[in-house]
């Protein structure tokens, strides 16, 4: 994993949670609810919970009595969660998802929204999560599909981002992309011992108000655009402009909705 290129920052949190939050992770959360709402559980672990979003819905969707442990290795972002989210039954903690802090089977449900790419022991995540469920308990997290299958990121990231680099090894910049075959989800989950495994693709609409408002979400306030300031300053300005050209002619020159692509693994213990 390049610690560098996705790392969130107090001034990263924010505007993760302000831009990126209504963009891309809150149609995810809500086309993620379907797959775990209706699973029983007192005690839910979130891991990787970044600025809450997913959290949110899981607080609204299940019992009060429900008790929500919500856990990232960033104390900025988990900070943020727990500014929004100040709620008696969520407790917010510091955790490193490849070393739970928690006792084996202490919940009946761990969910995790696009963490698991970022691990450098992938296997070893999954494994966690297996370790702290109790008999019976269900893992589900997701993923992103590839920015092929997906014009919004291919844009961003295969057409614009990258282009930047060229002669370097770009494959940092499609990590959070890395996990999109079903068959190796499945296999960890297998490998993990979880007895029932399946992975699933989710389609997610996303809403933008405006291509400036994706420039700027994905480019000016975020670290790829930082990136891309540093390596070629210069044309800086030029490809944000090209960015927001290409935005309009593909997508429309006001509001519009996009598809993205993600998958979902389950497993039961």
């Amino acid at each position: 994993m390049n610690k560098e290129v996705y790392k969130i920052t107090r001034n990263d949190a924010s505007n993760y949670e302000e831009h990126l939050g209504p963009l891309i992770f809150e149609p995810s959360a809500k086309a993620l609810l379907p797959h775990v709402v209706t699973l029983p559980a007192t005690a839910i672990l979130e891991i990787a919970s970044g600025s809450g979003r997913l959290t949110k819905h899981l607080r609204e969707n299940f019992p009060a009595s429900t008790h929500i442990t919500a856990t990232d290795i960033n104390p900025d972002m988990l900070e943020l969660a727990q500014q929004q989210l100040n709620h008696f039954a969520i407790t917010f903690q510091l955790a490193d998802a490849q070393a739970l802090p928690f006792g084996d089977q202490s919940f009946d449900l761990v969910v995790n929204q696009f963490g698991l790419m970022f691990l450098p022991d992938k296997q070893g995540g999954v494994n966690e999560a297996f370790r702290v469920l109790k008999p019976g308990g269900h893992f589900v997290f997701t993923t992103w599909d590839h920015t092929g299958s997906m014009e919004l990121f291919k844009l961003l990231i295969d057409e614009t981002i990258i282009p930047l680099f060229e002669g370097e090894d770009t494959s940092r910049f499609h990590t959070p992309f890395a996990l999109h075959d079903p068959q190796v989800l499945d296999n960890y989950l297998k490998e993990a011992g979880f007895t029932s495994h399946k992975a699933v693709y989710l389609k997610i609409k996303g809403h933008a108000p405006s291509a400036k408002y994706v420039v700027n979400s994905y480019f000016h306030q975020h670290p790829l655009g930082r990136q891309a300031k540093e390596k070629a300053p210069a044309s800086y300005d030029r490809v944000a402009n090209e960015l927001e050209q290409q935005l309009i002619q593909r997508f429309g020159p006001a509001a519009f909705e996009f598809e993205l692509s993600a998958l979902a693994g389950i497993g039961q213990k």
